[in-house]
């Protein structure tokens, strides 16, 4: 199973456009309503950010969907007040090496944890063969989001080891982007 679609050469989220998919073809009139906007936005913010694969992809939903008016309108004001409280924290690698992280799993859906461990074996081998940098979005125990870049991703066990020794425990991950 992929967890994503490639588009026009952009990759997607297969999750947000599969459920787009349904919206327009289950009952109704196959526009975006705005019982449709809350369900998306939803999905987009369940890990308390939005990532630029997910970014992509509600920009290509709202191109190439038919929306209604209200709910387009909605979305749009929903998701901008959502950005102004959520966005992640930007923060280097050597002030992430003093901090403490979420003690419990940040991800409850077993299909989401399941994709960040691919995704971090993914990035693992990315950073192993071209050393790009990859960005990671981490909970800390107070509950800030953080967001770090590493151009080494080294996955053990239950732990992720990042350039400069920084280790961080796998279920404080919420996000992976590649």
């Amino acid at each position: 199973m992929s967890y994503y679609k490639t588009i026009d050469g952009i990759k997607m989220d297969a999750k947000i456009i599969d459920e787009a998919e349904l919206m327009v073809k289950g009952a109704g009139d196959g526009r975006i309503s705005v019982k449709d906007a809350k369900s998306l936005l939803n999905l987009v913010t369940d890990g308390g950010i939005i990532t630029d694969t997910e970014r992509s992809t509600l920009d290509y939903i709202i191109r190439n969907y038919i929306w209604t008016s209200f709910a387009l309108d909605w979305f749009n004001t929903e998701l901008r007040i959502w950005q102004s409280h959520y966005e992640p924290v930007i923060m280097t690698l050597s002030d992430l090496s003093d901090k403490h992280f979420a003690s419990l799993d940040v991800l409850t859906d077993p299909v989401d944890k399941a994709a960040r461990i691919h995704a971090l074996e993914s990035a693992t081998s990315e950073t192993n063969l071209d050393h790009d940098d990859i960005g990671l979005w981490i909970r800390l125990n107070d509950g800030t989001t953080v967001e770090v870049y590493s151009n080494f991703i080294a996955l053990e066990n239950e732990f992720v080891q990042l350039r400069g020794g920084c280790i961080v425990p796998v279920k404080a991950i919420e996000k992976i982007e590649l």
